[in-house]
């Protein structure tokens, strides 16, 4: 699988995750706001979460970073390699060994 497809797939489970703990501390919030222990619980998993989703994100810009990092001396390379070719090809036709 692609690493795009795969940060995706990841950052929506997470997302999912986090539906579903709040969506479940709300309903125990509503129907058993005695359960303090479990609320505070599932706030401290949605924080944990969220801090998760965050450094993918973070993670994800720093990769498309590097990636066109990497693009750019690609082509530098390439260009480089060209020249070479260029320069021992008039150093050929000039009598002259390396």
């Amino acid at each position: 699988m692609d690493i795009g497809l795969k940060l995706l797939y990841i950052k929506g489970l997470i997302q999912k995750n986090i539906w579903k703990v709040k969506l479940t501390r709300e309903e125990l919030e509503e129907k058993k706001p005695e359960a303090v222990a479990y609320i505070n619980g599932a706030k401290d998993t949605e924080n944990d979460l969220k801090q998760v989703q965050l450094a993918i994100i973070e993670l994800e810009t720093e990769l498309r970073l590097h990636g066109r990092e990497i693009n750019r001396c690609l082509h530098i390379n390439g260009e480089l390699k060209k020249r070479i070719e260029e320069l021992e090809h008039e150093l050929k036709f000039k009598n002259v060994e390396l």
